[in-house]
């Protein structure tokens, strides 16, 4: 597993928790000496932080800051705002910017593909937009899976 994975892993994990103090340590960490590989992450981290304080606005613009034309490619840079709207429960907008993320992908992170169903468990009446976003991409079994989920989800 590479490092960004890892890291990336870590701070969704934290992000789920809601754990803010340990999200802002990581992000502090991360940018430290301003390391090249790693400036996205801790942007991330802090992205998601401010999310789960509910400061949308800010997540956002922190994600910004760190996006270079080199990292991350912009599916990801979308699957991260689908999950800062998720985070702050704003559950359209999340599907909204998966779509954007899984549009034509052969292949689907399996954390995005999860978020599709836990969007429509919080807000029911998205079941549709999640079927789109299931449909969107992935392989046939990714797409299936996840419209299954979406189904189960609604209900």
């Amino acid at each position: 597993m590479s490092s960004r994975r890892g890291y990336g892993d870590e701070t969704w994990r934290l992000a789920v928790a809601r754990d803010s103090a340990a999200l802002y340590r990581a992000a502090d960490l991360l940018l430290e000496g301003d390391s090249g590989d790693l400036n996205y992450d801790g942007h991330r981290a802090r992205a998601f932080a401010l999310a789960v304080e509910g400061q949308v606005a800010e997540a956002l613009e922190q994600l910004n800051e760190g996006w270079t034309e080199e990292w991350p490619f912009p599916a990801a840079y979308a699957a991260d705002i689908a999950r800062v709207r998720f985070l702050v429960g704003d559950y359209a907008k999340a599907l909204d910017a998966l779509q954007l993320s899984v549009r034509g992908a052969d292949r689907l992170e399996p954390a995005v593909a999860e978020l599709t169903p836990e969007c429509v468990r919080r807000d029911k009446r998205l079941w549709r937009n999640g079927l789109r976003v299931a449909f969107a991409g992935g392989t046939p079994l990714q797409r299936l899976t996840t419209a299954v989920a979406v189904v189960g989800a609604r209900f």
